[in-house]
């Protein structure tokens, strides 16, 4: 992209250079990529966004109709309980189908809805696939996965991740207003403000390991305009391919550089992946 965030086409596999571990690789393959993706759309409707829903649902209809008609859609959102809303379909087949976003159950599972769609969901599914994530960033309650676990999977998966957090931060001091004792309120407050801190790395690892991009959402009128640059780039990828020039072994872990010839212009890509068993 140029330095104003916009796409730039018409480059060609010359124009790129590829980095495995600081050593520069031969590039075997090359397209310009506009084809169907599917991507999980995962919602946090969760107790720190119950004064939200409808804003939710206004940000998640807009997101959907910047879809193309072979684009298909997973839709999951996630409070207590992890709840998918519909499997991968197209627009058409979504149009059939009654969706409600109920946030009921305390508890906000984040780490076990990222590991669901990684590892359950996308993983079966062929051709480019992309998580989008709209949270704060807060987990509560997950037990299956950890943040730990979430970004090695997204390291070692094929997904790219879009990370959208909203800031629930202002809404702190009602939620905490509710407990009488100060003392546990002032460490109530504190344990909050630190894990909405690891939230922030955590939504930034995710994109930066996978070659997608985090936005913050002061609010969630911020989020439509968010979506709309999520499903453009989407539309619209270059794929690099190469053989390392030296063997890596399973499990090991390679870093990724991309670089271009062409002056003033910014790459996004993954930084890396881990190896597996073939190759």
């Amino acid at each position: 992209m140029d330095r104003n965030g916009r796409f730039v086409g018409n480059l060609r596999k010359e124009d790129f250079r590829i980095f495995e571990n600081g050593v520069e690789q031969q590039l075997s393959y090359f397209a310009a990529v506009e084809q169907p993706f599917t991507v999980a759309l995962l919602l946090d409707v969760s107790g720190s966004t119950q004064s939200r829903l409808q804003a939710i649902r206004s940000a998640a209809n807009a997101f959907i109709k910047r879809l193309r008609p072979n684009d298909r859609l997973l839709l999951i959102s996630f409070d207590g309980k992890i709840n998918v809303l519909t499997e991968a379909v197209t627009l058409s087949e979504l149009r059939t189908k009654r969706l409600r976003l109920d946030a009921v159950n305390d508890g906000t599972l984040l780490y076990d809805a990222v590991d669901v769609a990684l590892n359950q969901k996308l993983a079966a599914i062929q051709g480019r696939k992309a998580i989008v994530l709209l949270t704060d960033g807060v987990d509560g309650g997950s037990k299956r996965s950890s943040l730990k676990h979430n970004l090695r999977d997204a390291e070692e998966s094929n997904a790219v991740i879009y990370t959208v957090q909203y800031n629930t931060l202002p809404d702190l001091p009602a939620r905490l207003s509710r407990i009488v004792n100060t003392k546990v309120r002032s460490r109530m407050e504190s344990k909050l403000t630190r894990e909405y801190a690891v939230g922030s790395n955590y939504l930034r690892s995710l994109a930066e390991k996978t070659g997608g991009r985090i936005y913050s959402a002061d609010n969630l009128s911020d989020v439509p305009a968010a979506f709309n640059a999520i499903t453009e780039e989407l539309g619209r990828q270059y794929s690099l391919g190469y053989y390392p020039a030296s063997a890596a072994q399973a499990g090991e872990t390679r870093d990724i550089k991309v670089r271009t010839r062409q002056p003033n212009l910014i790459v996004r890509a993954r930084e890396s992946y881990v190896a597996t068993a073939s190759r």
